[in-house]
């Protein structure tokens, strides 16, 4: 039985003190059809060291300026020669047999074009594991999942990204586009795409105070930004109604959320801004959104938390 080959992309910049383990864990892979690319965007302090001291496992590394980690990301997709494509971000690793797990869901379900898998979260410090999630029913590609639970990682035949596109490497306003994971899922969500799930973990993210998704500020930035996919996309006619009213609670969902930061935080004049949107949109069913929204965002996330 032939598999498939796979091409692993580790976008990373100044990532030196989490690359080795993210390399160890591709060289403690069981799987020989392998290509591993390196996407490095000019880091100042020992990255570029470490790739080199791996050159055994990496196929080729390209250190270059990027617009984005997703900039990274889609040059490499033009690059690489593998069947199937995922992303191994500096700061997360893979479990020991994950690629072999990719390979044999491929082998066996080859009608799928995304496969997706479980993960865990922990501390980069600590290692306390803060979140696990692996259960089918929140890996299916369908709109709640994408639009209000983890967007969590995936494999992608590679011609995924000739039918659909690549990631978007910035956002709408040219800044750093920390949701453009979220944008493709909701992209391929909307156009019908399925996926095959594998209920295991098989990649581990850590977080950190300098991580991407970990900064606070970020954090209000990627509500924004959750906000903004939900408006491009509500401008497409062709859109069935249940996706237009999906997108439209996605969008109200992550106002009322931004609403309950701003309150936390005595923000009086945001919490103006933000309610008068709100209501815009909901009328007298904001009061509502307020409460449940966050209260559900609390619950999922209960859900899915590692509390021993």
């Amino acid at each position: 039985m032939k598999f498939p080959k796979i091409s692993v992309i580790i976008p990373c910049k100044n990532a030196g003190n989490t690359l080795q383990t993210t390399l160890d864990s591709i060289r403690s892979q069981c799987y020989e059809n392998l290509e591993c690319i390196v996407m490095d965007g000019l880091s100042t302090d020992n990255t570029v060291e470490i790739i080199r001291n791996n050159k055994d496992i990496i196929s080729f590394y390209v250190s270059q300026e990027d617009r984005s980690p997703s900039d990274a990301c889609n040059k490499a997709i033009n690059m690489c020669t593998g069947d199937v494509v995922g992303f191994l971000y500096a700061d997360d690793f893979l479990e020991s047999d994950a690629l072999s797990q990719i390979a044999s869901a491929v082998t066996n379900n080859p009608e799928y074009l995304v496969y997706s898998y479980g993960l865990s979260i922990q501390h980069l410090i600590s290692k306390k594991i803060i979140l696990e999630s692996y259960n089918k029913k929140n890996i299916n590609l369908c709109l709640n999942n994408v639009l209000f639970k983890h967007v969590l990682n995936h494999f992608y035949k590679k011609e995924i990204f000739t039918s659909y596109g690549k990631f978007e490497d910035l956002y709408y306003d040219d800044s750093i586009f920390y949701s453009n994971d979220r944008e493709f899922m909701i992209r391929l969500c909307l156009k019908g795409v399925k996926n095959f799930v594998i209920d295991k973990i098989l990649y581990r993210m850590t977080t950190h105070k300098d991580s991407n998704t970990g900064n606070r500020l970020n954090v209000v930035k990627i509500r924004y930004e959750h906000i903004g996919i939900a408006d491009f996309y509500l401008k497409d006619s062709s859109l069935s109604a249940y996706k237009k009213i999906k997108l439209l609670d996605f969008k109200v969902h992550n106002l009322s959320l931004l609403f309950a930061y701003y309150c936390l935080n005595l923000d009086l004049n945001n919490i103006f801004i933000i309610f008068k949107k709100g209501y815009h949109l909901k009328k007298y069913m904001w009061f509502f959104d307020i409460f449940i929204c966050p209260a559900s965002e609390v619950l999922y996330r209960c859900s899915v938390r590692k509390w021993i």
